[in-house]
């Protein structure tokens, strides 16, 4: 990784970590009326700053190029299809279909959320549950 794109990735998850202390608890309230899921998504998102706090410690194992974070580009292949598709993880304000950029609180993108490159992951969506592995992550 180079060093500038370090230091905008440690930039992007500070702000990313700012914004999760601060709103979280409103995020979830607003998107989630039932309980049981917001306290799935206030898991996820606690696992996500503990990461993010890892990462500003250097303490994240393995390649960070190769995680998930909510501004990184994904793309995935179906197993069944094997059609590749990208995806750019966003903050659910800025979801743009068209784009591709996804929530990280939607099916897809919590599922992708923290994973890393080759992972097969199994996402459970309204229309049925499916899997998929990741073939690149990446920033932009």
């Amino acid at each position: 990784m180079s060093h500038s794109h370090n230091e905008r990735l440690h930039g992007d998850l500070t702000r990313q970590l700012s914004y999760f202390e601060k709103e979280t608890k409103e995020l979830l309230r607003k998107v989630y009326p039932d309980m049981s899921k917001r306290d799935e998504m206030q898991k996820l998102l606690d696992s996500y700053t503990d990461h993010i706090r890892l990462f500003q410690a250097g303490s994240i194992a393995g390649d960070t190029d190769s995680l998930v974070w909510i501004g990184s580009s994904v793309t995935i292949q179906d197993e069944i299809d094997r059609l590749d598709e990208t995806y750019k993880i966003v903050m659910p304000h800025e979801v743009n279909v068209d784009l591709g950029h996804i929530s990280f609180l939607s099916p897809l993108g919590s599922k992708l959320l923290l994973a890393r490159k080759d992972n097969r992951i199994e996402v459970e969506s309204p229309s049925g549950s499916y899997e998929v592995i990741i073939m690149n992550v990446s920033r932009s």
